[in-house]
């Protein structure tokens, strides 16, 4: 069986660790490339979960595919996410459409490409809040996006119908996303606006993460990430379905359940 060339094993997985700027969803698919590198260089199996999960413990794509190796070879697998990859994103542009003309004008937080994936499904107007720290926001500024302060929200979140965001991980009871998604949610709930999160499967996860990852601002160490109670999430559009009542086990099994299938076809 051919493997795809590439960078090496250890660059692709320094560029993992060292990046500041992208979403679970670039981690999961980047994850493609390590795999093929570490087959490429005979790296042990037992050494790829262990870095996997050293990248950003407890993120819950790098969490389940560090578990899918105990079961799977590591180039079914990186070929299986390539599939899922795709066909999960076909998934979420087909279920965005159901809210098109229900949501004109959103509001979101960082730069999530689920998010940018519903903006273009439905036709909205995006406005963005620039958050910081790390500023991700301004990306939208190069796609079509009106870049706001983080602390203009309740302004604009009161003159959009919706707040619409990724998300980098689903656990029981919250989602994870970026540093400030948690007053985004509390402050569209107090005005009475709803809030669609959107993201895949491969980020459903039941057990809570290890440790939430921090950086430094200023000196002070500070957390990278907000956990937003499912009950102030009002839709939640993956993949495989729209869901106004999360079950996590069920979207957890359904990846599992996916994947393994890709893996097995693939060969």
């Amino acid at each position: 069986m051919s493997v795809p060339r590439g960078r090496g094993y250890r660059a692709v997985l320094e560029e993992m660790i060292s990046d500041r700027v992208h979403g679970a969803s670039w981690y999961f698919l980047r994850l493609a490339e390590l795999l093929e590198a570490g087959v490429n260089e005979q790296i042990p199996i037992e050494t790829m979960i262990s870095d996997i999960r050293s990248i950003r413990p407890g993120m819950a794509p790098l969490e389940n595919v560090a578990e899918l190796l105990t079961q799977v070879k590591p180039l079914d697998l990186s070929r299986a996410i390539r599939v899922y990859w795709g066909r999960a994103e076909e998934g979420i542009r087909a279920n965005s459409r159901l809210f098109m003309n229900r949501v004109k004008s959103m509001v979101t937080i960082s730069y999530s490409s689920n998010a940018r994936l519903f903006a273009e499904a439905v036709g909205a107007r995006v406005v963005a809040l620039e958050s910081n720290p790390g500023g991700e926001g301004r990306m939208w500024g190069g796609h079509g996006g009106l870049v706001v302060p983080d602390l203009t929200m309740p302004y604009f979140i009161a003159n959009s119908d919706a707040v619409v965001m990724g998300g980098d991980g689903l656990y029981e009871g919250f989602i994870v996303n970026k540093v400030g998604s948690l007053p985004l949610a509390l402050t569209s709930r107090h005005l009475g606006k709803p809030v669609i999160v959107v993201l895949e499967s491969f980020k459903a996860r039941r057990s809570r993460p290890s440790q939430v990852y921090r950086v430094n601002v200023g000196g002070i160490e500070v957390p990278l990430f907000d956990e937003i109670p499912l009950s102030l999430v009002d839709v939640l559009i993956t993949d495989i379905g729209v869901f106004t009542s999360v079950d996590v086990a069920y979207i957890e099994g359904k990846f599992k359940e996916t994947i393994l299938k890709y893996a097995s076809t693939t060969q």
